[in-house]
């Protein structure tokens, strides 16, 4: 059967050359969208026995394991496998990986007991068997290798930052609603079960009304060369403090109306080591930060409300919640076959959960952290990078 070649098709190369009719609900969907009415469409003919062959096509997705191919072979992506092995097997798979050094990727296939392993990424995009690639490159390259899997028609679930600058963000979920695929970028935090907790006890009003969120965030990471190096994308901002930009994101439900930027240290590459804002969300809501990689911290936010408080514990990973006056709420993670290299990496089995229950429903985008919502994250960063002078020219948009 031939596959359609229509650059905006949605139909999994199902459908053939003429008019037909379908439900739109069995097109890919973003997030909170459901469409009961039928229409018709262009994309060509399609005889029952094609239909019930892609029926049976998303029952076979809902019953066989989530395929994933993985894109570099480093410290994140070698978490990030570990922590698949926590979930059984039935449910997700490692087909290949692959990385711009062969023999990385081959050590690391033979580690993980990885059926195949390929030089560059592109005869990963043409993996046929690959349902789903994770990104863990180097922050400039994530654009490129992204943009490829989306264009080969894999979903993608890439590693924070999504990119370097906002427009190529906005350029890479467009793309991806084009092709129908889905794309998230890795905003893992969303997806412990600590944050869903977190959701329950604000809605419920079990603080009041939030005035303040602080937090200190800090390890020793000045002399890592992927967070020093301009080249390479580095920025403390970019590697751990989009994580208090997300949780004041959460936890107000909107942008900031004012960014205020302070005692900021910059390196010899002008590349922010150390950085601390205060975000203005009007009616006297603020989110007060300092992110550093100067000095290891406590890595704790509290949330202070009108009639209490509550304690993330390593709150862009959180196993551990508080609310004032109550017991320790705790999620212990698994034991998994390796050590991992960050902390609590065994979360990033939550993060590929959501991945598979998104692509199970045919979902374009998570409603955990949609489109909009890292899209705004982003243009926050940016704003901050701005305003302390750190930039990325002729960094932007490296092929991989």
């Amino acid at each position: 059967m031939k596959k359609c070649k229509c650059s905006e098709c949605r139909c999994f190369g199902l459908i053939r050359t003429r008019t037909w009719r379908i439900w739109r609900t069995s097109r890919p969907i973003r997030s909170g969208s459901y469409v009961n009415s039928g229409e018709s469409t262009t994309h060509g003919i399609i005889d029952i026995c094609i239909y019930l062959e892609y029926i049976s096509r998303l029952f076979i997705m809902q019953s066989q394991s989530l395929n994933w191919g993985i894109a570099a072979a480093g410290r994140i992506t070698q978490d990030f496998v570990t922590a698949l092995g926590t979930i059984p097997n039935s449910r997700h798979a490692v087909l290949a990986v692959a990385d711009v050094e062969g023999s990385r990727a081959q050590e690391f296939a033979q580690r993980n007991q990885i059926p195949r392993h390929y030089d560059g990424f592109e005869a990963l995009s043409l993996d046929k068997e690959v349902d789903v690639v994770y990104v863990g490159t180097l922050n400039p390259f994530h654009y490129a290798v992204v943009r490829l899997m989306l264009i080969r028609g894999k979903h993608v679930l890439c590693e924070t930052p999504l990119c370097l600058g906002l427009e190529q963000a906005q350029e890479l979920y467009k793309l991806a609603e084009q092709r129908g695929v889905f794309l998230m970028e890795g905003m893992w935090s969303r997806c412990f079960p600590s944050y869903e907790r977190l959701r329950e006890l604000l809605l419920g009003d079990a603080i009041g009304e939030v005035k303040l969120v602080k937090l200190q965030h800090g390890f020793r990471l000045a002399n890592v060369e992927r967070l020093a190096s301009r080249a390479l994308g580095g920025s403390i901002t970019l590697d751990i403090g989009i994580y208090a930009l997300q949780l004041g994101q959460f936890v107000f439900g909107s942008a900031p109306v004012k960014i205020i930027p302070s005692g900021t240290q910059l390196n010899a590459e002008r590349v922010d080591v150390q950085t601390e804002f205060i975000l203005d969300y009007g009616d006297n809501r603020r989110l007060i930060a300092l992110i550093t990689g100067l000095e290891n911290l406590e890595n704790d936010a509290i949330i202070v409300g009108t009639k209490g408080e509550i304690k993330l514990s390593n709150y862009w990973c959180p196993t551990q919640l508080t609310l004032a006056n109550h017991a320790p709420e705790s999620w212990p993670l698994p034991r998994a076959k390796f050590d991992f290299h960050y902390t609590n990496s065994c979360g990033l089995r939550y993060e590929a959960e959501e991945v598979r229950r998104c692509i199970e429903k045919r979902l374009l985008e998570s409603p955990k952290y949609t489109h909009a919502d890292s899209l705004e994250v982003i243009a926050i960063a940016d704003q901050i990078r701005s305003q302390i002078g750190v930039n990325y020219d002729n960094v932007l948009g490296r092929d991989a």
